[in-house]
């Protein structure tokens, strides 16, 4: 029986000087989770405390949790005990505040979280606040990293609100802004980094990237009092892992209504503020959004810049040159998308330069020599994932879904039961109709047309 019970793992984050328990995991401040001054001062508003900072430091330390312990085979969750310092011990220890922490990670990770909250020895030096005045008609902030939501949607939101939407980046580079302009703007980059002692992670599903994203927007719009957080997944993106989890994983929550709804209550619970995470491409095709957004912006291909790829560097390389796979889950939705949208992208992008080869291996580059078997059943997995949901409207399970998740839609969203159906219903017959289109242009020789007829 001992192989379905929870890898558990205690982790006690230190300041200087400070000593791990023993038998518990050691994360040091300024070593696995350090700061970044410059980045942190481009946070640093009028409204700045030290629960900013504290709050930063609870995601770090649960990104350090999240990829330092892999899952096991027979059970997808894992146990966390976390102690930290903060400057307020007694606030984060508040019931409203813990249950809504413990609320949003158990339901986005899956796993089981618990935290002990202690005063910190010294407090962390504030960044300097007179930097630069920041924006005062601010209504909304976005996360923005390489990604082609983020992009697309970032840029259809800003023909709506112009100055009034702030984009949040919640990557550490920052190539494509100059120095000058840093000293000019808020949210430069992601103000903190995390770093295993063991160089790599123990767990790549990382789940806890959501609470990442949230908290970071979430502390982004407290500080220049917006009151909207734009979430920019799709659909596809948003819904379909809940309702179809890729290779039978655990639902993946990251942009789910509910869970911005949880984390709507600890933004609340810890700092007294309301606000709102928004999904304007939630009902719409990665395809319909991409196609609006080139319709728009046709003049530039910059959407073609994007990242959409799972995989770590080292496992897309082609002769030193940092590829996307192609045959991912997230990589397979944006080729789709393309094709949806009526757009072409080099061949180039992919290490996988062809989906109608007939063959798995003869679809990759000749050059590329890590063609493992995981990498294949992962390939499988997202292939069969969108041919799944393109068929869900027609089956029983379908119904089944709707009944347990329509109505957590409806509150999540302050929208109508019979909306949420309506819409639903109206964005997967919109995918099946893209994927129909797809997977007809691959040809049924293709690899994906045979792992299709296959299952």
């Amino acid at each position: 029986m001992s192989e379905f019970l929870l890898r558990e793992l205690a982790v006690d984050v230190l300041e200087h000087g400070s000593r791990r328990r023993k038998g518990v995991v050691g994360c040091r401040i300024g070593k696995n989770i350090s700061f970044d001054l410059e980045a942190l001062e481009s946070f640093s508003s009028r409204k700045w405390q030290p629960v900013v900072y504290d709050a930063l430091l609870v995601a770090a330390a649960v990104e350090f949790c999240d990829r330092s312990l892999s899952r096991g085979s027979k059970n997808w969750g894992r146990r966390f005990i976390v102690s930290l310092p903060v400057h307020n011990p007694e606030k984060w220890s508040e019931k409203s505040v813990t249950r809504a922490l413990v609320d949003a990670l158990n339901l986005l990770t899956g796993d089981d979280w618990t935290f002990e909250f202690k005063a910190r020895k010294l407090p962390a030096l504030p960044p300097r606040q007179e930097r630069f005045e920041f924006p005062s008609n601010a209504e909304a902030v976005m996360a923005f990293s390489d990604g082609m939501d983020s992009h697309t949607v970032a840029e259809l939101e800003a023909q709506r609100l112009g100055n009034k939407l702030i984009r949040v980046r919640v990557g550490n580079r920052q190539r494509d802004i100059s120095k000058a302009e840093r000293k000019e703007m808020p949210f430069t980059a992601l103000p903190y980094d995390v770093k295993l002692d063991s160089k790599r992670n123990a767990e790549s599903s990382a789940r806890s990237r959501g609470f990442k994203f949230g908290m970071v927007s979430g502390l982004a719009a407290y500080l220049i009092d917006a009151r909207s957080v734009i979430v920019p997944e799709s659909g596809q993106g948003a819904l379909a892992p809940v309702f179809l989890p890729v290779a039978h994983a655990y639902e993946d929550y990251r942009s789910y209504p509910v869970f911005t709804k949880k984390m709507e209550r600890l933004i609340q619970a810890l700092l007294g503020y309301e606000l709102r995470y928004e999904f304007p491409r939630l009902w719409f095709t990665k395809g319909e959004t991409l196609r609006e957004y080139a319709q728009h912006f046709g003049h530039h291909n910059r959407w073609k810049e994007t990242r959409s790829c799972w995989q770590q560097s080292r496992q897309v390389g082609v002769l030193g040159t940092r590829r996307q796979c192609g045959i991912c889950a997230a990589c397979i939705l944006r080729r789709l998308s393309v094709h949806a949208a009526g757009l072409v992208e080099d061949s180039d992008v992919y290490v996988w330069e062809s989906l109608k080869a007939s063959t798995w291996t003869e679809g990759s580059v000749p050059e590329f020599e890590q063609k493992t078997r995981s990498m294949r059943e992962y390939a499988i997995a997202g292939v069969l994932h969108f041919e799944h949901l393109s068929e869900l409207p027609n089956s029983v399970q379908y119904e089944l879904i709707k009944q347990r998740r329509q109505n957590e839609l409806a509150r999540s969203l302050s929208i109508a039961p019979a909306e949420v159906e309506k819409k639903l219903d109206r964005l997967l017959q919109q995918h099946a109709t893209e994927w129909s289109a797809f997977t007809n242009e691959l040809g049924s020789d293709s690899f994906v047309s045979k792992w299709i007829d296959a299952s």
